[in-house]
């Protein structure tokens, strides 16, 4: 984590992937880049403008406010001793989050969401559940008060080989805090294996974990995947909960467009996005 992006549009969640992400910075010393994508009056040929200019004058005054709110934001980072800068964007509507990642060469992401109200009240024009599908970094989506230091994770996966290396990435957010891994395969009717099968497929992921003491294994048997990863991470107490996307088939194998972006929308707990389709 040297370059993190963190998306905001002024609203409490946004400004507790702020807060959040200063967090991350201080323990890392990555950079930070705000980005605010502003929507703007498109070209005079599309839309219609008062005579007396009215629309325009208040379009300049909210783009100025804008303005100066992701100034502020940069500049509370910067009383923490963070390096951080400020992306303001001007949209028409065709600007993406994700047109930032490789320029900047940014290698991670912390936004936020209202939980059950969903990406779409955040950051409107913008795909955020496509972030989440598709992004080549992992993605940490924050809720309001979320808990700081990180004490226990919960990582949930089918446990298949491509999941390997981004587990690497859990490993070394869990070493931000020493936090407690929870490896976690939920057993599903129409996926079901035995537990043999997948504990075999575990150790290999627990045999990674620098700190075995606290990374534990857990199989969880329930009627679906979110509803047993959200009670097993109930059942724990945990404060974040891990997921990889666009996995081998497995138990996650639809997870990839459905059940990641479901808990990403509606879970109280944070959730780290992990793609596995960047390795």
């Amino acid at each position: 984590m040297k370059k993190i992006l963190v998306p905001t549009d002024f609203s409490d969640c946004a400004n507790e992937a702020s807060r959040v992400a200063i967090k991350i910075a201080l323990k890392t010393g990555a950079e930070l880049y705000f980005l605010h994508i502003h929507y703007t009056i498109p070209t005079a040929s599309h839309v219609h403008v008062d005579t007396d200019g009215g629309s325009i004058s208040r379009h300049s005054a909210k783009e100025g406010h804008a303005k100066s709110q992701l100034h502020q934001v940069v500049k509370e980072a910067g009383s923490h001793g963070v390096r951080a800068n400020e992306l303001f964007v001007l949209d028409t509507g065709y600007e993406k989050i994700e047109n930032y990642i490789a320029p900047f060469g940014i290698d991670f992401i912390v936004m936020g969401t209202h939980g059950s109200h969903g990406f779409k009240e955040i950051f409107v024009n913008t795909n955020s559940q496509k972030i989440i599908r598709e992004s080549t970094v992992p993605v940490l989506v924050v809720k309001e008060n979320t808990s700081w230091p990180i004490q226990n994770i919960v990582f949930a996966s089918s446990f298949e080989d491509d999941a390997q290396l981004p587990f690497k990435t859990v490993v070394d957010f869990a070493d931000l805090n020493e936090s407690n891994i929870h490896l976690l395969y939920v057993n599903v009717p129409f996926a079901f294996q035995e537990t043999d099968v997948i504990m075999k497929k575990m150790k290999e992921f627990h045999e990674t974990c620098p700190r075995s003491s606290t990374c534990s294994m857990n199989i969880f048997n329930s009627l679906n995947e979110e509803r047993g990863i959200l009670k097993f991470s109930e059942s724990v107490k945990a404060d974040l909960i891990a997921l990889t996307t666009h996995g081998r088939p497995g138990f996650l194998q639809i997870m990839a467009k459905s059940i990641t972006e479901s808990l990403a929308n509606h879970s109280t707990i944070p959730i780290l996005c992990i793609n596995t389709h960047k390795w």
